[in-house]
């Protein structure tokens, strides 16, 4: 897991996106996929940043099976 730092802007594996904000590294690699959530795929490793995981989360819409208890930090 990345250190912990104040630096919403440093790069985080999804992993470890997943394991901080409470989703699958799974979902989130859809949500990549899909351009929902700002991504990049470096050396076969998926990296985003805590900020880009955050807008992800405020701009969710409520649709299908929405988990409410995912707020940004």
């Amino acid at each position: 897991m990345a250190k912990e730092t104040n630096d919403k802007n440093q790069l985080i594996s999804l992993a470890d996106a997943a394991s901080i904000y409470g989703f699958s590294h799974d979902y989130l690699r859809h949500l990549a996929l899909r351009k929902r959530l700002k991504a990049q795929k470096i050396g076969g490793i998926w990296l985003t940043t805590r900020d880009n995981v955050e807008e992800y989360i405020t701009s969710r819409q409520r649709r299908g099976v929405y988990r409410d208890d995912v707020t940004p930090d």
